[in-house]
């Protein structure tokens, strides 16, 4: 095996851990689930060091701990949704252009993040809409309601640890 091929599993490993760990430290929870946590941060740091396959390997693995931590499950396509994919998909911040602009990297794979939990909260968690609101418009709010204060969050995070360098670029050779 490749000596860097080996740190850079390690890494994976590491920051994917510390993604778990992070995902434990977080603001009240939304009635059903939805909470504020900076568990993001160390996969959109590890697609920043080692590209978008690395990321998305590495929120995949988050969302797989994730749903064997507390799982809730009604249907194998909801626990797509909702566990491997909307983590997996953040690890498109490393590819192209958002890896270098990485506020705008952390926007998109929010954003698509967003689009997952929101399919899943139409498609299988509808009854939960109030009487007389839609689905979508009750999936939209109630996503929205802690994944975008999570987005800016990490932003915030991202751009305070920006001009270290080291963070974003391994340094091995």
């Amino acid at each position: 095996m490749h000596d860097k091929s080996l740190r850079t599993m390690v890494e994976v490993s590491l920051l994917v851990g510390a993604a778990v760990l992070l995902s434990f430290l977080k603001l009240p929870s939304a009635a059903y689930g939805g909470s504020v946590s900076l568990d993001m941060l160390p996969i959109f740091i590890l697609a920043f060091r080692h590209g978008g396959k690395m990321g998305m390997l590495g929120g995949a693995l988050l969302g797989v701990i994730k749903l064997l931590i507390s799982p809730f499950i009604i249907h194998p396509i909801q626990l797509l949704l909702d566990y491997p994919v909307p983590f997996m998909v953040l690890g498109v911040a490393g590819f192209g252009i958002l890896r270098k602009h990485r506020v705008l990297g952390v926007a998109v794979g929010s954003l698509l993040r967003y689009v997952t939990h929101v399919v899943a909260g139409v498609v299988f968690f509808a009854e939960y809409a109030p009487a007389g609101t839609p689905a979508l418009v009750y999936s939209l709010g109630y996503n929205a309601s802690y994944l975008i204060p999570e987005a800016v969050l990490v932003a915030l995070v991202i751009v305070l640890l920006g001009r270290r360098k080291e963070i974003f670029e391994p340094q091995y050779t």
